[in-house]
């Protein structure tokens, strides 16, 4: 299987194509498209993959995307809460001359050449702001829609708390020989990260032998699959505390850690905190109002 090329449905009139999406589950596959893509998340939580990068999503969730940059949104498998986003999706001919002849909208031209890492806007007021706005331009005429898009490109453009999902400079790049790959190794680790993987086990469904396998996914993810794997298991982790009230050692157990001290090490790597000061801000945010 590959990266599925995404057809987008723009209206006859225009470039912009914007919806807003409801549903039981995030059930995308890993794909890609030829459009620029900004998703707010008005109600949803799991783990987000944009090109190389992996990271928690959850209600505020504001990226943008470049073109051909693969990506997908995942719930963890027992999700029930239901999704709520918005989506804009919009030709790169929508702007491209207009903005390569006007100075002053700089900025926005480079916002979007940037956006090949993948960005995400952290500022939770803000990215409702935003929010707000995509769910408006749905309803918008064609021209009105550019209109909108444009403007709040440039407020994206001017907002200083950016932050690029993947180094900028080392850009994804897309190939479907790359992403066939990449998919079948997401989709194993998926199935199988409650348990000890092996490094054969991916060399097998990828057709490569175990030093390629990892020079390859190094190269692809600028980490090794053992620090990628340790990662995965820690946004699993997060996503649990943040829905249960399970206890830690349950938790950290059911995500493929059996000792505790290598358990704690991995998340205050990843997550820049220990679990507790984790739950503690996650119950300071739920009480802000």
């Amino acid at each position: 299987m590959k990266a599925q090329l995404e057809h987008i449905p723009h209206e006859l009139e225009g470039s912009i194509h914007a919806f807003k999406y409801v549903n039981s589950y995030f059930d995308a596959p890993w794909h890609y498209h030829e459009d620029y893509e900004l998703t707010y998340i008005s109600k949803s939580s799991g783990i987000r993959h944009i090109g190389n990068n992996i990271d928690n999503f959850s209600k505020g969730d504001l990226v943008l995307i470049g073109k051909n940059v693969p990506h997908n949104w995942k719930n963890e498998f027992n999700y029930s809460e239901g999704v709520e986003s918005y989506c804009i999706q919009w030709k790169d001919d929508a702007f491209s001359s207009f903005l390569s002849e006007t100075k002053s909208l700089k900025p926005i031209k480079k916002l979007l050449e940037i956006s090949q890492s993948g960005i995400k806007f952290s500022d939770i007021e803000f990215s409702t702001k935003i929010g707000n706005r995509l769910a408006e331009i749905i309803n918008f005429n064609p021209g009105k829609k550019l209109i909108s898009l444009l403007d709040i490109l440039y407020q994206l453009s001017e907002h200083q708390d950016k932050e690029l999902l993947s180094i900028e400079g080392n850009l994804y790049q897309y190939s479907k020989k790359s992403n066939s790959r990449i998919k079948s190794i997401l989709d194993f680790i998926e199935e199988n990260y409650r348990r000890k993987i092996k490094i054969e086990e991916l060399s097998a469904i990828t057709y490569m032998t175990d030093g390629a396998f990892c020079k390859y996914f190094k190269k692809e993810f600028n980490r090794s699959f053992t620090n990628y794997l340790n990662e995965f298991r820690i946004r699993k982790v997060c996503i649990l505390l943040q829905d249960t009230n399970d206890k830690l050692l349950d938790i950290a157990f059911r995500c493929g850690y059996e000792n505790m001290s290598f358990f704690h090490r991995q998340f205050k790597k990843y997550i820049k905190m220990t679990p507790l000061e984790y739950k503690k801000k996650l119950y300071a945010s739920n009480h802000q109002f």
